[in-house]
């Protein structure tokens, strides 16, 4: 019977699927289980299913032939269902509420409990709940720095949001460049750039002002730690610069470490200098983001247009594409940019529109996933970004690029998390400190258990004269850790070595420290062995190990005086032996000397035969 019953289910599952073609208002039920606003977030490709006592068999059985029942609370006969990936929320909706049984069919709505920030402009940001950053931050789990390069008018690195996250020299000084001038000085003489920084990756959650995108999670200690801001200023006092200074500034970025290039600027022509730069950067892997411009047209700007920028377009509150916005076939991914509210020079706050506030949204959320998740190349980054959007809607018919969307950072960090897939979470050594030629157990931990094939992690050593490492371990099949045996050599003082695991772009280090062996004499040997008078040999004596710091002194006496030696010899630190010089006399008989060395209570002796 169930056969024809799951027959008849997946016929009426067709029929939906190709034949909805407007969109229900499931979303509003008559009844609804919750009061909800319109724009509530909820889990995307989730929803919640309520059934009736005992009438529950073919609604769930619908369930899993629309997806997977993720949960089930039995006292309520309610369910949560993971739609496959061909079957829209709206589709699934129509054909769960049809069903005989059900109750209610509504989204996996968000509870917020900890992730909202308590900077007291977050209420008016409501770009950041349109891309649903909230969301975003309770799911990121940073496992790098990740650098944003605002290529633009500079940034006021003194504004109180901004001071926090600014990348710095190890003296302090913020690490950033001034093409115009080729300095060093790349503070803000316009606004416009620290606009764009605060809209980036404004500190969040320090009860001052606004919070960026990038990033922050409540659990995460020193969250702010793992984005920062380089002013790359290649724009003057009036908001304008040539491409020269543009092309120059994005080099720059690319060679200091920039991950991010946020490019709030653009010209209605191009130029082979800036492609090239563009071009240079993408292929040494950053990721360019820049503003598709805002003479409501679509006309190309640059560098928006080339392949390897994301060109962004402005939406507003509505999700509506911004009059102002460049549109066309060529604008990849569209972000909230009208009536932003931003960090301006000063310590001010202000509110602009422009796809220069479009832009920095893209490259914050660009950080806060590559830094979860640095195995990504800048093209995976890229395409996360701009698959994982949400809908828009057209102004006056105008469209951006076919199936692009409005930025969803809490889905595109989804489709870069992947569970079950682990990441190296740690690297501990034990002991710490060991005596030279004795061994160090060091332990790798992932965060999660490790695949079939096992998880590889690479293994180095800073000074492999002192100790070495495998090249790798693995972590085998279904396991969270692996061991790993660190070997030592001999050392004449106390030396520290950083060990260091890699995996997947991640890195731990922990140090080790050797200190020297006890040495203690261990022989002595004199050659030849037999000489005529008046002849000499050599003699030698070797410690157990390196000399330490000093030397050692060893001494040195002899039993007869047809043979002399030195009173004492010194073996030098780091050295293990030393040789000293044996003078014989002729006489008329055949002697046998005995040499003897001392050291540290133990003597060690070798006989030397003197002929006449």
């Amino acid at each position: 019977m169930w056969r024809w019953q799951l027959l008849a289910l997946w016929a009426w599952i067709g029929l939906f699927v190709a034949g909805v073609a407007q969109t229900p208002s499931w979303l509003f039920s008559e009844e609804p289980a919750i009061a909800v606003a319109e724009d509530a977030p909820y889990v995307p490709d989730e929803l919640v299913v309520g059934v009736e006592w005992g009438k529950h068999p073919l609604p769930v059985h619908m369930m899993n032939l629309l997806g997977t029942i993720r949960a089930e609370n039995p006292a309520i006969q309610s369910f949560v269902v993971k739609l496959a990936p061909q079957v829209t929320m709206e589709q699934a909706a129509e054909i769960l509420r049809a069903m005989p049984g059900v109750r209610y069919v509504e989204p996996n709505y968000i509870a917020y409990a900890f992730a909202v920030p308590n900077d007291p402009g977050f209420g008016q940001q409501y770009g950041l709940s349109r891309i649903q950053a909230p969301l975003a931050w309770d799911l990121w789990q940073p496992q790098r720095v990740v650098y944003i390069a605002i290529i633009d008018t500079g940034i006021d690195s003194n504004h109180p949001d901004l001071t926090n996250m600014m990348r710095r020299h190890s003296n302090g000084a913020v690490y950033g460049y001034n093409t115009l001038n080729n300095t060093t000085n790349a503070l803000d003489d316009n606004g416009h750039g620290t606009h764009c920084a605060g809209i980036a990756a404004a500190e969040i959650n320090n009860s001052i002002g606004i919070a960026g995108v990038a990033a922050w999670n409540p659990a995460v200690s020193n969250a702010r730690d793992y984005v920062r801001l380089m002013p790359v200023k290649v724009l003057g006092s009036n908001g304008s610069g040539t491409l020269d200074a543009v092309a120059r500034g994005i080099t720059w970025a690319a060679d200091n470490g920039a991950h991010i290039l946020s490019l709030s600027l653009g010209a209605s022509s191009g130029a082979q200098q800036l492609q090239d730069a563009v071009n240079y950067a993408w292929n040494r892997g950053c990721l360019i983001v820049a503003a598709a411009g805002n003479s409501g047209s679509n006309a190309p700007q640059y560098p928006g247009y080339y392949t390897n920028c994301i060109a962004v377009a402005a939406t507003d509150s509505t999700d509506t594409l911004a009059s102002f916005s460049q549109y066309g076939s060529w604008v990849d991914i569209a972000a909230p940019g009208v009536n932003i509210l931003s960090t301006y020079p000063n310590n001010r706050y202000v509110s602009q529109s422009g796809t220069s506030m479009a832009c920095p949204h893209v490259a914050g959320a660009a950080a806060l996933l590559w830094s979860h998740n640095p195995s990504l190349t800048n093209a995976q980054l890229r395409a996360a970004l701009e698959t994982n959007v949400d809908s828009y809607n057209p102004y006056n018919g105008r469209t951006i690029a076919p199936g692009a969307g409005r930025l969803n950072v809490y889905r595109a960090l989804q489709a870069v998390s992947a569970p079950n897939q682990p990441s190296l979470s740690g690297l501990s050594l034990n002991p710490t400190t060991v005596t030279a030629g004795s061994t160090a157990t060091g332990t790798v931990t992932l965060t999660a258990p490790a695949p079939q094939g096992g998880f590889v992690v690479n293994l180095t050593s800073s000074n492999t004269a002192v100790a070495t490492v495998p090249t790798s371990v693995t972590v085998p099949a279904g396991a969270t850790r692996a061991n790993f045996t660190v070997s030592t050599n001999a050392v004449s003082s106390t030396t520290s070595v950083t060990i260091t695991a890699s995996a997947n772009g991640v890195s731990r280090q922990a140090t080790l420290t050797v200190n020297p062996a006890a040495v203690s004499l261990q022989s002595l040997t004199i050659s030849p062995t037999a000489v005529w008078g008046g002849q000499s040999a050599i003699g030698t004596v070797t410690l157990s190990g390196p000399a330490p710091a000093g030397g050692i002194v060893v001494s040195l006496r002899s039993n007869s005086s047809r043979a002399s030696v030195p009173s004492s010899i010194t073996i030098p630190a780091g050295a293990t032996s030393a040789s000293f010089t044996i003078r014989t006399r002729s006489g008329f008989t055949v002697v046998i000397v005995t040499i003897t060395a001392t050291y540290n209570g133990v003597s060690r002796s070798a006989q030397l035969t003197v002929w006449y």
